[in-house]
């Protein structure tokens, strides 16, 4: 016949031991809220857990309704308005579809220009084509010569900064006027409206012919050579006749 087993005694907590667990529990609780629960629920991220985890992604993904539609500005707010850089966005799905990509695009008012052009300079000569671009507009470019040509690519904004006024302000993009280049190819966002290109000058004492192609949204093309100074006008893709009739040519 077994003894039956007597009931153990249970400790019964001290009060420190109580208040140490529960000061423990709320500063668990106290730091998901800051760097979880907010971020995700409220866009409130203060030590940026948020971002690194990507939830404050999650604010943002809930759509809200829209408002009533505003007026549409006049052009010259518009062109203030555009963006000049692009920054997407990945917004996650709240149904777990594809995310959504934002800021991926600029919306232009018009349709593309296309310039294509061939220069010889001469020994010792410079030149400049700029296209006149709104703010936030983009041009493509490509440039090619048959020998080393030293450049400054720049822009003259139509409304100079403060003190500028009156002066020959303008601002360098990108410069090589020490070893120079035979080639240059880019995508270049305006950051104000106003006349944006190249400078080039042949050091050289022999001839070197510069091809240019560039397609983007721009209204007019200032060249200056020989200190002559001349507005022209771009070539309208659908002004062509036609597409040129090039049979594809198969990689695969």
């Amino acid at each position: 016949m077994n003894t039956p087993r007597s009931n153990p005694q249970v400790e019964v907590p001290s009060l420190r031991k109580l208040l140490a667990a529960t000061g423990l529990a709320l500063a668990v609780a106290a730091a998901l809220l800051v760097t979880i629960v907010l971020p995700a629920e409220y866009g409130i991220d203060a030590l940026g857990t948020g971002r690194a985890l990507h939830l404050s992604e999650l604010a943002n993904a809930t759509e809200k309704p829209a408002g009533a539609p505003a007026a549409a500005p006049a052009e010259s707010e518009t062109a203030r308005a555009e963006p000049v850089s692009l920054s997407p966005e990945l917004v996650p799905s709240p149904t777990g579809d594809a995310p959504t990509v934002k800021n991926t695009f600029i919306g232009q008012r018009r349709p593309f220009q296309f310039d294509s052009r061939e220069i010889t300079l001469a020994p010792g000569e410079g030149m400049e084509i700029k296209y006149n671009m709104r703010k936030g507009a983009g041009l493509v470019y490509s440039w090619t010569a048959g020998a080393t040509l030293f450049y400054e690519f720049h822009g003259e904004p139509d409304v100079k900064p403060s003190g500028k006024q009156g002066t020959d302000y303008y601002e360098s993009y990108d410069l090589d006027d020490k070893k120079g280049k035979t080639e240059s190819h880019g995508t270049f966002l305006a950051p104000s409206t106003g006349i944006h290109g190249w400078f080039w000058e042949n050091k050289s004492d022999k001839p070197v012919t510069l091809k240019l192609v560039s397609a983007g949204y721009y209204d007019w093309i200032s060249q200056n050579r020989k200190d002559k100074h001349t507005a022209l006008k771009p070539m309208d893709p659908y002004s062509f006749p036609s597409h040129p009739k090039v049979a594809d040519e198969i990689l695969k």
